[in-house]
């Protein structure tokens, strides 16, 4: 327990690294416990590191190469130097594990092949023994060795399990008679009872016997289960998925699994807070709507619209209702306690998108941005067609009240003033425009900008003076909402487009910027200048808010991550 390794996945071309891990400061006591320190940064294969595996004592890491390079590597993990490698197979290999009781051997499965390896450390040699599986052909995904480290369970793409005798390297037995669904993904031995329990592609568990027979009924989780994780005494494992669920089973009884944590398995799009309330807040990935509590991230409502994509979210000010827009062209509202659909307006928007004057393609559909006017009457819709539309809204019924065409590419951004007479549209076709709510003309264009810029964010600075937008120029710009002339430019990024801002309602305010680059900016407003900067995310930000009581920083990405952050204090006084 006092080491982990990670595997990276780069770019066709590159070299991707695995990563030896110091962990042995988080099992310390006490409050202080140091961050995990990286000892070894071992760079050999390319593009991807497909699995790794220590040895019994932690000696050695092996390490098996993606498709492209396809090579098992063996690691002394005390200095981080290779000691030697082989080709793993002569197709793609997928797998590996050591024995239980010796340093010297270690299974490798792949495309229609299942290798013991003898390691020869003094020689630094490595030699494969092909394991005889008959006219049984498999493509194998996981691998479980017996305490003993007489037998070799494999799971396969075909949805069975072979066993293998390590000595002989020959095929026992192969089983269970009804196969799992979609092929298993994961499998471990368990020790004490002398089981199998395998998952499958389809979210089956199953325990198998050491005959491979079926015991007892198969529990199904959500998601493809991708790990398993036994504890020593056998009683209890975790069971991860492809949904980023993860659940507490006991092993004699897979039907009381116990959900523990769960996160957006797909890139989130959007996040919102009710007005006024920092302790919910609503975030949104493909299908899925979900509320969480700030303090404890525990997930209180999950909303499912089945083969759509949500695009964005936004509470009303009275947080009567969870407004949605959809790939689908359609405006949907739920119920923020029951979850429960209150309407949809249908149409709200053309389903495919007009994409950009200038040739670039966003790859968004249906309804791309929603805003909600103050006194709640009205909500205001931007679509991928380019219309921005406003909307009398009420449970009993949706009117449209406005539809108003000038942009020529997606909306992706829509804020309205204070006292809702006028609102803001960021467009990708290099525009931003003002438009009149209210008075004798209302529902028209009252003002407008135009940059070489796709904008991806627009929003008021204090006292609706001003306007800060952001793109893929890279630049966050303060433009004079009288004159629309661009006062301010900041270098946003160094590296890759700015996706998001948001702005504190303080008196001495702050701003919160997030992009391509993965990192979360907090600047002050009145300077202009970049006080914090947070990298957590693997993934481009895509969306970043500030809680209502400004405590804290709400910030999602591209990767399916929710961070929450702490407001610094010191950005507003400039020390």
């Amino acid at each position: 327990g006092k080491y982990l390794a990670s595997g990276q996945i780069a770019h066709l071309g590159y070299v991707a690294d695995a990563i030896i891990w110091d962990i042995s400061g988080l099992w310390s006591e006490g409050c202080a416990r140091p961050e995990p320190t990286l000892l070894h940064r071992l760079s050999l294969h390319k593009v991807q590191v497909q699995a790794l595996a220590f040895s019994m004592s932690a000696m050695y890491l092996a390490t098996i190469g993606g498709q492209d390079d396809n090579n098992l590597v063996i690691w002394n993990v005390a200095d981080g130097m290779a000691i030697c490698g082989s080709p793993a197979s002569h197709d793609v290999a997928t797998t590996c594990t050591w024995l239980n009781t010796t340093e010297a051997a270690l299974v490798t499965g792949g495309v229609n092949q299942l290798r013991v390896w003898d390691f020869d450390p003094e020689h630094r040699k490595v030699r494969p023994t092909e394991c005889t599986t008959g006219k049984e052909k498999r493509a194998y995904n996981c691998i479980a060795i017996s305490q003993d480290d007489k037998a070799i369970f494999a799971g396969t793409d075909s949805g069975d399990v072979l066993k293998i005798d390590t000595q002989s390297k020959r095929l026992l037995i192969n089983g269970p008679k009804k196969r799992l669904e979609k092929g298993v993904k994961s499998l471990v031995y368990n020790c004490a009872t002398g089981q199998v329990i395998a998952g499958s592609g389809s979210g089956q568990l199953v325990t198998l016997s050491d005959s491979l027979e079926r015991l007892g009924c198969a529990h199904v989780l959500e998601g493809a289960v991708t790990s398993i994780a036994l504890d020593q005494p056998g009683e209890f494992f975790f069971a991860g998925t492809a949904h980023s669920n993860m659940y507490l089973v006991p092993a004699d009884n897979l039907g009381a699994a116990e959900l523990k944590c769960t996160s957006h398995h797909d890139k989130i799009n959007d996040i919102a807070f009710p007005k006024g309330y920092a302790s919910l807040f609503a975030t949104c990935s493909a299908s899925e709507i979900r509320v969480w509590h700030s303090g404890t991230m525990n997930e209180l409502i999950r909303i499912q619209v089945p083969n759509l994509e949500c695009n964005c979210i936004v509470f009303p000010s009275d947080g009567t209702a969870i407004l949605s827009g959809w790939s689908d062209g359609k405006i949907r509202s739920f119920g923020p306690q029951s979850g429960c659909l209150q309407y949809v307006i249908n149409d709200a928007h053309r389903l495919t998108g007009v994409g950009n004057s200038s040739g670039g393609v966003v790859p968004q559909n249906g309804v791309t941005s929603l805003c909600p006017t103050n006194d709640t009457r009205k909500l205001i819709s931007g679509g991928a067609d380019g219309k921005v539309r406003v909307w009398a809204v009420s449970k009993g019924q949706q009117v449209m009240l406005a539809s108003m065409q000038e942009h020529k590419g997606p909306i992706s951004s829509l804020v309205v003033t204070e006292d809702d007479s006028m609102c803001v549209s960021a467009s990708a076709d290099g525009s931003c425009i003002v438009w009149q709510l209210t008075g004798m003309m209302p529902f028209v264009r009252a003002n407008a900008l135009f940059a070489a810029n796709f904008f991806k964010a627009a929003l008021y600075g204090p006292n609706e003076c001003q306007l800060l937008t952001c793109g893929t120029d890279r630049k966050i710009t303060y433009w004079d909402v009288t004159t629309m002339q661009a006062i301010r430019i900041l270098d946003g990024s160094d590296v890759a487009e700015v996706n998001t801002l948001a702005i504190s309602k303080s008196d001495e305010p702050l701003f919160v910027s997030g992009g391509a680059d993965k990192k979360v900016c907090v600047w002050n407003y009145n300077e202009g200048a970049m006080h914090y900067e947070g990298t957590a995310h693997s993934g481009a930000v895509k969306k970043v808010m500030v809680a209502p009581d400004e405590k804290t920083i709400v910030s999602v990405g591209s990767e399916g991550a929710i961070c929450i952050w702490t407001t610094p204090q010191d950005v507003a006084t400039g020390a």
